[in-house]
């Protein structure tokens, strides 16, 4: 690496540290990615270093004259330059921009199968009507949510850790403002059908989204005269009530309405199997 291709390179990791510092002022993205810092931490020390030694080794070139290091250090450097800011670059997309990430849960059949893979937009995100989104749950927004959905063991059943926050796939299907109602009530199930601004919903995968009593309750304290609380959200999972042999999703059913706070971003496209979402 020449010293000119050198400081073009100082000048490329300052305004990537200049983006990064203003966009995580700005508080662009709900998402708080600790390991993307630390990564783009410590990718940003590599590529000055990989600057410095690259300035130290084109000032001195005559001086060193033999040794593997004298033959191939400019193209070590080059490479190790490459490395460290296109890291840079990546961490600091996936920090504020785009994330690729996994479904662990059959919620979302028959739209997303336990194991796909997705990419979640989450910068400056507002939900809307009809997305798929992803939601921080804690136990201290969601106490309904069991403990042991924050337990994570291994194959014998021997808990590997317990985790502060998890995340669920969800679609929207009500949001601040939107009409609530609790019709259709089905004596032999004991379940009502959910209406929303005066229409049933029916989710993909053609039925009705049925909801009990208990179920009924839960979601009452997100409404107010009858219409969602400002600030708040209704999502389900596609898989509505049991979808083959896969139980039905756990949604805000059972844990009541979201805050917006804690619908942290949308899956806007299947990365495998590759496929758009709708």
């Amino acid at each position: 690496m020449s010293v000119k291709k050198a400081y073009q390179t100082l000048i490329i990791t300052v305004i990537f540290m200049m983006a990064t510092i203003i966009l995580y002022a700005l508080n662009v993205s709900k998402l708080a990615l600790s390991w993307g810092m630390t990564g783009f931490v410590v990718a940003t020390i590599f590529s000055l270093l990989s600057v410095v030694l690259s300035i130290k080794e084109g000032k001195h070139d005559r001086d060193i004259t033999q040794g593997i290091w004298a033959k191939y250090r400019f193209e070590v450097l080059d490479w190790f330059t490459f490395l460290s800011v296109s890291l840079m670059g990546i961490f600091m997309v996936f920090m504020f921009f785009i994330l690729p990430s996994d479904v662990q849960h059959s919620s979302m059949m028959p739209t997303l199968s336990e194991n796909d893979r997705i990419l979640v937009y989450h910068f400056k995100y507002q939900p809307k009507r009809g997305d798929i989104i992803i939601i921080r749950i804690t136990q201290e927004s969601y106490p309904l949510v069991p403990s042991s959905m924050f337990i994570e063991r291994d194959n014998h059943g021997i808990i590997e850790t317990t985790h502060d926050e998890i995340f669920f796939v969800k679609r929207i299907y009500a949001i601040s403002g939107d009409q609530l109602r609790f019709v259709n009530y089905n004596e032999s199930t004991a379940t009502y059908e959910i209406e929303i601004n005066g229409t049933v919903v029916i989710a993909p995968t053609e039925e009705p989204y049925y909801v009990t009593s208990g179920q009924m309750d839960i979601m009452l304290e997100g409404l107010e005269n009858g219409r969602v609380k400002e600030g708040r959200y209704f999502a389900f999972g596609d898989n509505a009530n049991g979808y083959g042999l896969f139980p039905a999703s756990y949604d805000t059913r059972s844990f009541g309405a979201l805050y917006e706070k804690d619908i942290v971003g949308k899956a806007i496209y299947r990365l495998w199997p590759l496929g758009g979402l709708s």
